[in-house]
């Protein structure tokens, strides 16, 4: 469920009558940054240790890398459309 900010935090733009969110500073952690600045690698992981048999994507551990082959590979897994 969606719940709207405090109207305090929204901010009406007389020009567009848009809303605007506050900018807050957003921390990204290591492990969720991805690509190396080419067009090829946007998206993909390729810092990790651990690289998927499949694809270009690199994780910090085995078990990361072992969920993502479970969720994103598996032929075997059961996918409702």
């Amino acid at each position: 469920i969606f719940q709207a900010p405090p109207s305090s935090l929204i901010e009406q733009s007389s020009k567009t009558d848009c809303v605007r969110m506050p900018t807050a500073a957003m921390e990204i952690t290591e492990a969720a940054k991805s690509g190396d600045g080419t067009i090829i690698n946007v998206g993909i992981r390729t810092t990790g240790t651990f690289k998927c048999q499949d694809c270009a994507q690199k994780f910090d551990t085995e078990k990361a890398k072992q969920l993502h082959w479970k969720f994103i590979h598996d032929p075997n897994r059961h996918q409702e459309d």
